[in-house]
């Protein structure tokens, strides 16, 4: 089997790839045949046009910004219709993509959401928590404004949690994906603050997951080598089976308390290495994916 994986051009030039993207890209072209999606024309007119031709029994493989499902559907068809395949179709997607698909399993914050964004349906999530909760929509958060549009230290507050709310939607505008999401808030295990933001950051791991076996594990705000428990390590094995996808992510905190808990997961496609050497990366994807190296 053939893999292709495929990147977003970059605006101000269409034969380059997405600046964002120049070090992965580079860094795939070592490993992997790699093509141009032009971006304009995907974000601006929901059109898919490749710089490269789709073949048959290939499979191809997006690394990019994240797309809302509607618009991945789009190039989910574009490459079918080619007769090649994603290594993820819609419905995997979806399934890490989109928090109500996994945000039910194990050793997960107690979560709510509604699509309903009427002041009433609001106001009926909050009767459903006691104290603290931070709020998202279906794929995304703004934890970068904490105070204004992501935490709520107390839901019987309800002038100030209806306040971060409208906050939270009014920003979101058009980005806004699926509803709105309520989860309970509890203590991490901090380290700090973000030294741009100045909001809190706590310990955190990003699990790549490719066909349900981890691929790569980053320690998100550190670069010092990891020391998990073995009970750690047995939740991490275990977590992504949960979800049907082919290639997503896990994002781990540790509580106050010690305890490793799930707080996000995402699709593989769009979720970022937070630092993690690009080469290394595709190397081992190439090597899972049992391509000779």
């Amino acid at each position: 089997m053939k893999y292709v994986v495929l990147f977003l051009t970059d605006l101000l030039d269409p034969k380059a790839p997405d600046f964002e993207y120049t070090k992965e890209y580079q860094a795939a072209k070592k490993y992997f045949p790699v093509g141009l999606i032009d971006q304009q024309k995907l974000f601006e007119k929901n059109t898919v046009a490749l710089n490269c031709q789709v073949t048959q029994d290939t499979v191809y493989i997006y690394r990019g910004w994240m797309l809302k499902p509607g618009l991945y559907a789009k190039l989910v068809d574009f490459i079918q219709g080619q007769g090649g395949k994603m290594l993820n179709d819609l419905a995997e997607y979806e399934a890490a993509h989109l928090l109500p698909n996994w945000a039910t399993g194990k050793n997960q914050l107690q979560t709510r959401w509604t699509s309903d964004l009427s002041e009433a349906s609001i106001r009926q999530l909050l009767k459903q928590f006691s104290g603290a909760v931070t709020i998202k929509d279906f794929v995304k958060s703004r934890k970068y404004e904490w105070d204004e549009a992501f935490y709520i230290p107390d839901t019987s507050d309800t002038t100030h949690a209806l306040q971060v709310v409208h906050n939270f939607i009014e920003r979101q505008g058009t980005e806004l994906v699926g509803g709105l999401v309520m989860r309970k808030f509890i203590e991490l295990k901090s380290l700090g603050e973000h030294p741009k933001s100045h909001t809190p950051i706590f310990e955190e791991y990003r699990v790549f997951y490719l066909n349900s076996s981890p691929l790569v594990l980053i320690n998100y705000w550190r670069a010092e080598k990891l020391t998990l428990s073995p009970a750690d390590q047995k939740l991490i094995q275990v977590a992504q089976k949960q979800i049907p996808s082919n290639f997503c992510t896990i994002d781990f905190a540790r509580t106050a308390s010690g305890q490793l808990i799930i707080m996000e997961m995402g699709d593989g496609q769009v979720s970022g290495l937070q630092g993690y050497d690009e080469s290394t990366f595709y190397k081992l994807l190439r090597k899972n994916l049992d391509l000779d190296l």
